[in-house]
């Protein structure tokens, strides 16, 4: 059996241990390298062309992306989600490709009139945006 003065002193060693093995000594984290990101939001504006579409007819959707007033060229995803208001089913999905200066592209076609919601899914820099808009296709 331990003496109370040995008792306590095993017991300031474990701690000791235990303290001094959970400190590396170094500041070299493994986790996520967070230099040079900014925690400003990015910017996302989502536009088409041509502005008014007619049923078949071919659209460019493009997303500019920009973070602290820059482009951003590194999105890790950008997709195109267009979904028909009238049923929630008739769903276009597009994958945006970089064309450089922070813009993003992809193109296709609607094959109904009708008013459909636009939403640009765009993941860069630790960040995700989705701004939606409205588009009408005519007959």
């Amino acid at each position: 059996m331990l003496r109370p003065l040995a008792k306590w002193v095993l017991i300031f060693l474990v701690i000791a241990g235990a303290l001094a093995g959970c400190s590396s000594g170094s500041n070299n984290h493994s986790g996520m390298n967070m230099s040079g990101m900014s925690m400003e939001p990015i910017k996302v504006e989502l536009s088409w062309s041509p502005p008014e579409a007619s049923v078949n007819q071919e659209i460019t959707f493009e997303a500019r992306v920009t973070q602290g007033g820059g482009p951003v060229e590194d999105a890790k995803e950008v997709r195109f989600e267009i979904i028909n208001t009238a049923g929630e089913s008739k769903k276009l999905e597009l994958a945006g490709k970089s064309v450089g200066g922070g813009y993003y592209k992809a193109e296709g076609r609607l094959a109904e009139a009708g008013s459909y919601r636009v939403t640009s899914h765009v993941t860069a820099r630790t960040q995700h945006s989705m701004p939606v808009k409205s588009l009408t296709v005519k007959r």
